[in-house]
């Protein structure tokens, strides 16, 4: 009677794991294939060589975006519109980069922690868009000029 209760708890275990991995699986498709289709982009209209890194902004449009390395050895950040691919490239030494993104948003909203930050396109102007934690547990985003490093808009207290 022991015997099948612990192999019917294992059998039970085991199913759990193999479907919580498929969920996992399944639901990271959308991004792997996005992230595919804007390399493929990227390599065609920016000759990026090497993916650093992706995001996926959703403002007012949504926009996929590269950080690469490209033939010549320069970083760029390749931003494409979903709808239609429209490709907009910026070389990272001249504008705003994630890192320093960042540390506007924290010396400007002092927040607990840091999230992540996406770039994408408000009105034809490239952004930064960093999402960050309160210390009351609310969630706040904080839109930077990837241009200037300006104040664009903040959404608080989610």
């Amino acid at each position: 009677m022991k015997k099948n209760i612990i192999v019917g708890a294992i059998v039970i275990l085991f199913l759990m794991i193999v479907s919580s991995y498929t969920i996992f699986y399944r639901s990271q498709q959308p991004m792997l294939q996005a992230q595919k289709e804007a390399t493929a982009i990227a390599e065609e209209n920016a000759n990026i060589q090497k993916v650093q890194d992706f995001y996926w902004y959703n403002g007012s449009e949504t926009y996929f975006t590269l950080a690469g390395i490209d033939g010549n050895n320069e970083e760029l950040y390749v931003i494409i519109k979903k709808d239609g691919g429209e490709t907009t490239v910026l070389n990272t030494a001249e504008v705003v980069t994630e890192s320093e993104a960042k540390s506007i948003t924290q010396a400007d909203k002092k927040p607990e922690r840091i999230l992540e930050a996406r770039l994408g396109i408000e009105n034809e102007e490239p952004v930064w868009e960093v999402t960050y934690k309160n210390a009351n547990d609310t969630i706040g985003y904080y839109l930077i000029s990837a241009i200037s490093g300006k104040w664009l808009k903040d959404i608080e207290n989610i």
